[in-house]
């Protein structure tokens, strides 16, 4: 056989995947990684510091224009002078603003000769300095607006004339008429502008005489060449780092061949022999003793480590050998033990057949190969049947042996004709005497009367039953509990009566239902279980069981099972009080075409018993649903015979219909409902029909029985 799993390179190959390749390609992007973060440093200095330089620039040149507008000119007054006017305006007058009629309202201010010297100041300094524009201003609140007071800037389309206005961010508009004064002491804001992109204004307020803030001298510098000093700075490091970054690689390539690689392909070429001559059958080779690895350093560690482990590998196969025979035998032994158990247990059902007055399931999934959970049902005469469901205290195989001596005893002290306190309180005894390894046993045993339906219970620490009455749905009984079993010697136990009416079911259980648990560490819990069990409360033992069954795992998702889970359920079912009797039974194909004509004879005998036409639709639509699945798919491809059965029944008086195949089995019960509340486009397709005709009929069933499908309808007439 060809080794598959030991890989040659080709030349191609090593040039482009070799292991130095790597290393050469891993320092290059190292380096590179680094250059970069080392540019991004540089880069955001370098911006600071030249941003911090514009800042500067335009602040101090604003200073020396506010100290000599306060010395020589009436700056003050005169801003005081046109922002009173502008504060006279009303806002529909403001919004007017570049119409002659706008400016009239300011025109007087033009031919003062302090507005006159103020340009001329300002435009002194704007020439004279490396700024956009130098003007005097003031900023207003609601709405945020720059009013312009003198501005000496002539270029087209930035002419400001007095009372002019910008709209601009109330960020910059809070920033001076609050004086939020930077870090370095300067009054400024950076914006992005239309114009002139990213720009820093930076200014000084002018106050009056009373110190009051009636303008600003503000000063505007462009961002550009920010940007042009960081692309010269970002060309020449770029350079710089391509050259270091090559040279780096080259040197470090050398060294990582010579003190990594070359090492690597020797472990790595013992690696290869030695996996050729185990699988060609040659032992007592020490491969990676011979390598000569000098490196001082972990690979020189390896190669030791690997002579190490080859020597160790041998002994571990032998080792191995002997532990995969023993684990076999343990699991044969286990699964011995797994199918015992299950034996030990009821598991023909149902295990009356003769008896049409009691309906019985259970079950029981361990944890593990064998586990600690039982139940039991037996007849104690012909009109007593004996109920027992108990959980033994851990898992495994002493619980499973824990579990077989308690089952044993409470059937043969039951059978014996004792109550349930009293073959409780024997069994108590009897483990008591000799328990040394502590274990314990919680039991509920209950002896049911079939002739009058009246059950005589008692429960050991276990959990407590749940009982649904005829039409009503399932209950918690909250009963008298007494000490576990094996637990204290000589406790004193109680029973209790429950009265079941015909028709009633009785459902009990161990902890590892409720106490399933979901990957979230939630407990399903009893009231997920009662909730359950009420989804299907109509349907036979057996389907309660497979539907509660589901719930659970459907809940658990893939968490593991860390406890047994046990439950069983009986359905009392008298035959006194109420009369059945067959009207009439037909056997046909099953083939849709038959369905108008089951219908039509269905129909005829219900006319004969006043059938009411609303319950007659009902059904007919029920005969429809239930008839066209079994044609298309309890014997697909071929075509299988049909039997339909219509009973009648007294106190109440109703209608039962079965449709009885020989099919595959099929359970359409077993199915959730679909999601009413979706669209038809979103809702998943099928099970639609059945659970209408689920919430049309007043009872429905379904039972697999002597290779049959049953599936059974109840209509109230």
């Amino acid at each position: 056989m060809p080794d598959k799993s030991i890989k040659e390179m080709t030349p191609l190959e090593r040039r482009h995947y070799s292991l130095s390749v790597r290393v050469f390609h891993a320092t290059i992007k190292a380096s590179i990684i680094l250059g970069i973060a080392a540019l991004l440093v540089g880069l955001g200095l370098y911006t600071y510091a030249l941003i911090n330089q514009y800042k500067g620039d335009a602040f101090d040149i604003t200073k020396s224009a506010g100290l000599i507008l306060d010395n020589v000119t009436g700056a003050d007054r005169f801003s005081e002078a046109v922002m009173s006017v502008y504060y006279g305006m009303s806002e529909e007058d403001r919004q007017q603003m570049g119409t002659d009629a706008y400016h009239d309202r300011f025109s007087e201010f033009e031919d003062d000769s302090n507005y006159k010297m103020i340009l001329a100041i300002l435009n002194d300094f704007r020439l004279s300095s490396d700024i956009n524009d130098i003007y005097l201003a003031m900023y207003v609140r609601d709405p945020s607006r720059l009013v312009y007071i003198a501005d000496p800037d002539d270029k087209p389309g930035f002419v400001r004339r007095i009372g002019d206005w910008d709209n601009v961010e109330d960020r910059e508009a809070e920033t001076f008429l609050n004086l939020k004064w930077g870090r370095d002491g300067r009054l400024y804001d950076i914006s992005l502008t239309k114009d002139y992109g990213w720009m820093c204004t930076a200014g000084v307020p002018v106050r009056d005489d009373t110190g009051v803030i009636v303008g600003y001298v503000l000063a505007d510098i462009t961002l550009t060449q920010v940007g042009e000093g960081m692309k010269t700075f970002l060309f020449q490091y770029s350079v710089t780092m391509l050259l270091v970054v090559n040279l780096i690689g080259f040197f470090m390539t050398r060294r990582m061949r010579k003190t990594l690689v070359a090492p690597i392909n020797e472990i790595a070429d013992a690696a290869q022999d030695y996996v050729r001559d185990r699988q060609a059958g040659i032992p007592g080779v020490d491969h990676f003793s011979m390598l000569n690895i000098k490196t001082g350093d972990e690979l020189e560690n390896l190669s030791l480590v690997m002579a190490d482990m080859e020597r160790d590998i041998a002994d571990y196969e032998e080792n191995l050998t002997n532990a995969v025979a023993e684990k076999e035998r343990i699991s044969t032994e286990l699964d011995l033990a797994r199918r015992i158990q299950a034996d030990m247990l009821p598991n023909i059902f149902p295990p009356f057949p003769e008896r049409s007055d009691l309906d019985i399931f259970a079950s029981m999934t361990p944890a593990k190969e064998v586990g600690g959970d039982f139940y039991d049902f037996f007849l104690i005469d012909d009109s007593h049947l004996g109920l027992v469901i108990a959980d033994v205290s851990g898992k495994g195989i002493p619980a499973a042996l824990f579990m077989m001596i308690a089952k044993i005893l409470v059937q043969n002290y039951s059978l014996a004709g004792q109550s349930p306190k009293d073959v409780l309180a024997i069994l108590n005894s009897q483990i008591c005497k000799n328990n040394r390894e502590e274990m314990f046993v919680t039991v509920w045993l209950g002896i049911l009367d079939l002739a009058t339906g009246k059950l005589t219970a008692a429960n050991a620490g276990h959990e407590y039953p749940i009982l649904r009455q005829p039409d009503g749905q399932f209950e918690v009984i909250r009963d008298e509990h007494s000490f576990v079993i094996g637990g204290i010697e000589g406790i004193e136990y109680h029973n209790y009566e429950l009265q079941l009416k015909p028709g009633a079911k009785l459902f009990v259980y161990t902890d590892g239902i409720p106490e399933a648990t979901a990957e979230n560490d939630e407990l399903f819990g009893v009231q997920r279980t009662v909730a359950a069990i009420n989804e299907v409360a109509d349907q036979s033992p057996r389907c309660i069981l497979e539907h509660l069954h589901q719930a659970v795992n459907r809940f658990v998702g893939t968490a593991p099972q860390f406890d047994d889970m046990t439950m069983l359920c009986v359905e009392y079912m008298p035959s006194a009080g109420r009369s059945k009797s067959v009207l009439k039974e037909w056997t046909l194909d099953a083939k849709v075409e038959n369905i108008p004509l089951m219908t039509d004879q269905i129909n005829e005998e219900l006319e004969a018993l006043d059938c009411p036409m609303k319950a007659q639709l009902q059904i007919d639509v029920a005969i429809d649903e239930i008839m066209s699945n079994i044609s298309y798919y309890a014997y697909s491809p071929d075509i299988g015979k049909l039997t339909v059965r219509l009973e009648t029944e007294d106190s109440p008086r109703a209608l039962i219909l079965h449709f009885i195949d020989h099919g595959r089995p099929f359970n359409p019960l077993s199915a959730g409902e679909p999601d009413t509340t979706l669209a038809a486009t979103e809702r998943e397709v099928g099970g639609l029909g059945i659970f209408l005709v689920k919430k049309s009929m007043d009872g429905m069933s379904y039972d697999y029985r002597d290779g049959q499908n049953i599936l059974s309808i109840r209509k109230l007439l």
